[in-house]
C-alpha cells in the first residue's frame, strides 16, 4: 500500500450533467431533474464507501497504470444503481475494478424526482487511481468541442473549483440570490439549472439556462452566476482549458 498515493473519488454533481449529454440517451432516463439523486450520507459518504471497496489491481501497479475512470450509471425509481458502464476509461484493468466497485455499492439512494415523481436519472462518477511518483501513463482521451484556443471541455483531469469548494459555492449563491418580487407575488418556485463556461483564467464566460422555471427566476439565476468570482480553472495534462459547468439554483418560498 505504500506505493499507493491515493484513490480519490470526485463527485462532479454539476458538471456531470454536461458530460452525460455526450452519452446516448435511453428512454425515460433523465439527465437533469428538479431533485437530483442523493447517496445516503451525501457525497462524503459516497467517497468513503468507494474508497473502502477499491482494490488497486496488482498488475496495474506493476505496469504503472493510473488515471481517472469515469463511470455512468442510472439511479432508478427505487434508488438502486443499474446499467453501470464506462463513460471514459483508462485501461481494462482499472476500468474493470471501477465497475466492480460501483456494482457492489448496495446502499439505496434517494431517488431523483421530477414534478414530485421518482424517475430514472443518469449519473456520472469519476474514480481516480494514482500511484506515487506522478503520472506514468497518458492522460485519458479528451473530447472537447471547438478548436484551438476555443476548445471547450466537458470532463477534464482537474475539474474547475470554486474558491473554498462546493460548500462555499452554495453559500455564495444563497447569499447572492434576491427572490424576484414578481415570483414571490405569484408564488413561483423551482430549481433553475444554469450552464456556464469556466475560462482558462478562471473567470465565468458564456452563461445560459439549461433548464428554467420562469423568466423572472431564470433571469435572477443568470445574474448570480455571471457575478461569480474567479474559479481555479480546469486543467488537462497540466494545461488550463475552458470547461463547461452546470449549477442548480433552488428557489423555494417559505
Amino acid at each position: 500500500m505504500k506505493n499507493l498515493a491515493f484513490i480519490i473519488l470526485c463527485i462532479a454533481m454539476a458538471s456531470n450533467v454536461l458530460a452525460q449529454e455526450k452519452i446516448k440517451k435511453e428512454p425515460d432516463v433523465f439527465m437533469i431533474v428538479e431533485d437530483m439523486p442523493e447517496y445516503p450520507g451525501g457525497e462524503e459518504a459516497l467517497r468513503d464507501d468507494i474508497a473502502k471497496l477499491v482494490k488497486y489491481p496488482a498488475e496495474a501497479k506493476e505496469k504503472g497504470l493510473q488515471g481517472k475512470v469515469y463511470i455512468t450509471f442510472i439511479v432508478n425509481e427505487l434508488g438502486k444503481i443499474e446499467n453501470a458502464k464506462i463513460a471514459r476509461g483508462v485501461d481494462p484493468l482499472l476500468d474493470k475494478e471501477a465497475l466492480r466497485v460501483m456494482n457492489e455499492l448496495d446502499k439505496t439512494w434517494q431517488a431523483g424526482k421530477q414534478k414530485g415523481k421518482a424517475v430514472k436519472v443518469s449519473y456520472t462518477v469519476p474514480i481516480n487511481f494514482a500511484l506515487d511518483g506522478g503520472p506514468k501513463t497518458p492522460a485519458p482521451v479528451k473530447h472537447p468541442t471547438g478548436k484551438g484556443e476555443n476548445e471547450l471541455f466537458y470532463i477534464v483531469e482537474d475539474m474547475p473549483e470554486f474558491p473554498g469548494g462546493d460548500k462555499a459555492l452554495r453559500e455564495y449563491i444563497a447569499n447572492s440570490v434576491k427572490y424576484p418580487e414578481e415570483a414571490v407575488k405569484n408564488k413561483i418556485e423551482g430549481k433553475v439549472f444554469v450552464t456556464f463556461v469556466v475560462e482558462k483564467d478562471g473567470s465565468v464566460g458564456e452563461t445560459k439556462i439549461a433548464r428554467g422555471v420562469a423568466p423572472s427566476l431564470d433571469k435572477e439565476a443568470l445574474r448570480v452566476i455571471q457575478a461569480l468570482p474567479k474559479w481555479q480553472p480546469g486543467k488537462q495534462r497540466g494545461e488550463a482549458v475552458r470547461v463547461c459547468y452546470t449549477v442548480p439554483i433552488n428557489f423555494a418560498l417559505n
